[in-house]
């Protein structure tokens, strides 16, 4: 498979970011890319693993919270 054809979320040379949303879910984002609306950088940048390791460590109950002010 050549460089063009790698998804930059599975591309492990990439640093990333983890972000994470008001229902407290998380996603693992390359850094290079804008952080979309809604949600908020809470750590990184590092590696894929780090990063990886980061969700997995905080990201205890995968169940969406409300909303604020919902």
């Amino acid at each position: 498979m050549d460089d063009a054809q790698i998804n930059p979320f599975d591309d492990e040379r990439l640093s990333f970011v983890v972000l994470v949303n008001s229902r407290a879910q998380y996603s693992l984002w390359p850094d290079f890319s804008a952080d979309p609306k809604g949600w908020r950088r809470v750590f990184g940048p590092g590696t894929r693993q780090q990063c990886t390791q980061y969700v997995d460590d905080h990201w205890i109950d995968m169940r969406p919270h409300a909303e604020a002010g919902a």
